[in-house]
């Protein structure tokens, strides 16, 4: 079975979120092996500056690029990444299998990623142009690859 592994900057702390997170890591089990590793995000006092904010992004890549298996296909989610439809998305994760590692899907904190994680990414994914809450993200994110795993197995999930 393939591995995939979620790395998410953060805890879910709204238990709306939790139970649709889970609900959905129980429902890709039928296709992947997932694992999801939260990373505890620097933190930042209210209104950091730019030096503070790039200070807490590296001391973040640090733990970040420790927790990513060296063989792993990382996926960085971030703005400035591709747009992909559901069923290119899951083509791509398929194609991931072929090399028989895990593949890892990174959501970092609530000011991004610094870039030399972003240039460890095999590639960077975008979902949408819009801003979402960090914790909404991760159970959008959980759900695409419950729909990719569905397209994948010839399921009528996805329409």
């Amino acid at each position: 079975m393939q591995k995939l592994r979620i790395l998410a900057m953060g805890r879910l702390t709204e238990a709306a979120f939790r139970d649709a997170a889970a609900e959905y890591a129980r429902r890709i089990g039928r296709f992947f092996d997932l694992t999801v590793q939260e990373i505890r995000p620097e933190p930042l006092g209210q209104n950091p500056s730019p030096a503070e904010i790039a200070r807490a992004l590296d001391r973040e890549a640090d733990r970040i690029l420790e927790a990513v298996p060296p063989r792993a296909v990382l996926c960085a989610l971030c703005v400035e990444g591709r747009q992909m439809s559901s069923e290119a998305f899951a083509r791509w994760i398929e194609k991931q299998a072929e090399g028989g590692g895990e593949t890892v899907f990174l959501i970092g904190s609530s000011h991004g990623l610094a870039d030399r994680v972003k240039g460890r990414a095999a590639v960077r994914l975008s979902v949408s142009e819009m801003t979402f809450p960090h914790e909404l993200f991760r159970v959008l994110l959980l759900e695409q690859i419950y729909r990719a795993g569905e397209i994948l197995a010839g399921g009528k999930y996805h329409k």
